[in-house]
């Protein structure tokens, strides 16, 4: 029996040992993490207009170019817009010598950052990485489905529709707004958590 004991206890240390050293080498993996990913200064510079290059590729992707700042301090950014039924764009930020600064997805109708986030230093080594997604139990697809059974048709390409979503000590909540009538705009407001419906107001918007 000792020895029985004596072999699992030698089991159990390496089986936690091993748990360890895997997640030391993930976090030197992501402390070490490179990007070769770099902007085409050359070709921005050949076809921009007043600092912005857009064009289309094959499949309808829009690609919207621009530069901002001036010296040490200027950027370029990139917007990559897929067509329908897309729901979100890639967004991202690169140095000035032409290496990538941030990454990440926003969503087409508000503009709230989705998933992974990624931030580089003008070496192109990973910094910061951030989870926008991990605090919302009640996902963005869960959302879809279930604006989808509201008794009001909301069309989330539609310029009048917007989500937002926020957490902070208040809680973690969904925001949808959408327009069923003029002059008005609908605003529904989603635990962010459990799915619940929490609030359902409107307020007076004039119509554009």
């Amino acid at each position: 029996m000792k020895i029985i004991s004596i072999i699992t206890i030698v089991l159990i240390l390496f089986s936690c040992n091993a748990q360890e050293k895997n997640k030391q080498d993930i976090t030197i993996q992501k402390l070490t993490e490179m990007t070769t990913e770099t902007f085409d200064i050359v070709t921005f510079n050949n076809n921009k207009i007043n600092n912005e290059y857009n064009y289309l590729l094959e499949d309808k992707t829009k690609i919207q170019q621009m530069q901002a700042g001036y010296e040490d301090n200027l950027v370029y950014v990139e917007y990559k817009m897929p067509p329908k039924p897309e729901y979100f764009y890639d967004y991202k930020e690169y140095h000035n010598n032409g290496i990538l600064k941030i990454k990440g997805k926003r969503f087409k109708q508000g503009a709230f950052q989705q998933g992974v986030w990624k931030r580089y230093d003008e070496m192109g080594k990973l910094q910061e990485e951030i989870d926008y997604d991990k605090p919302f139990k009640f996902t963005f697809e869960e959302l879809v489905k279930l604006i989808k059974k509201e008794k009001d048709t909301i069309n989330l390409f539609d310029k009048n529709t917007s989500i937002g979503r926020s957490t902070d000590k208040t809680g973690t909540f969904w925001y949808i707004t959408y327009k069923k009538t003029s002059m008005r705009r609908e605003r529904i407001k989603v635990d962010g958590i459990t799915g619940e419906i929490i609030e359902r107001s409107h307020y007076s918007h004039e119509d554009n």
